[in-house]
């Protein structure tokens, strides 16, 4: 089986990538949506992981169905003296993996410089994961989740635009604002999710119990 039909089978929906709202702009500009760092121009660079840790730069990083808000969480502390604060995660199709090459890995990619890293995608639900550290799956664990939720997907090159299915922020003030830059743009097709639960690692506790965190689309009235 394909990775496509392994994650389809275990109901993923979605992958997850995660960028700060002043990123947004280049990214739905242009039909070649989200770059892997060795693709971005040097003037619009503004890596969310300076440090790659993986060396995998010929790669954008993605996680399965949710984001990895723990180290979303450390970048938005390290942001804490900036101006432009705001982050948001991405929704990507699965059908991504039908036309990109991917690797995968267990766990955060730069775990041990990239150790990890795989072609096989199962071991992202493998019970236990043992990288670093051992992870075990809940009994009631939702099935479309990594054990580990910092488990990744790697991306060849790009997402283009066209595969991204969703937008989730925390809050009604930044989906104003997502809303603006997507009709500005011409591409307001792309719905925008009112999540604050994605955002943050306390989605991880609710789907090892076989729960998922709200979602409220917003919807705003003809011709806004």
């Amino acid at each position: 089986m394909s990775a496509f039909d392994i994650l389809k089978a275990r109901e993923v929906t979605r992958l997850c990538h995660f960028t700060k709202l002043q990123s947004l702009t280049h990214i739905i500009s242009s039909e070649s949506g989200v770059l892997a760092s060795n693709s971005i121009r040097p003037d619009i660079k503004n890596l969310t992981d300076k440090a790659r840790y993986d060396g995998e730069l010929d790669y954008v990083c993605c996680t399965v169905e949710y984001p990895n808000s723990w180290f979303l969480q450390k970048a938005m502390d390290n942001d804490a003296g900036t101006i432009f604060r705001d982050w948001l995660t991405l929704y990507v199709d699965l059908n991504i993996l039908k036309l990109k090459a991917a690797k995968f890995c267990p766990c955060n990619a730069s775990t041990e410089w990239g150790k990890y890293i795989t072609d096989d995608v199962n071991a992202l639900f493998a019970n236990p994961v043992r990288c670093k550290k051992e992870f075990y799956r809940e009994p009631n664990m939702l099935s479309c989740c990594p054990t580990d939720g910092q488990a990744e997907i790697l991306i060849k090159d790009s997402i283009p635009r066209a595969y991204i299915i969703g937008i989730a922020i925390g809050n009604e003030d930044v989906a104003g604002r997502i809303y603006a830059m997507l009709k500005t743009c011409g591409v307001r097709q792309i719905p925008i999710y009112v999540a604050p639960d994605v955002l943050t690692p306390s989605w991880n506790n609710m789907i090892k119990k076989g729960q998922r965190p709200s979602e409220t689309m917003r919807v705003w009235p003809e011709g806004e």
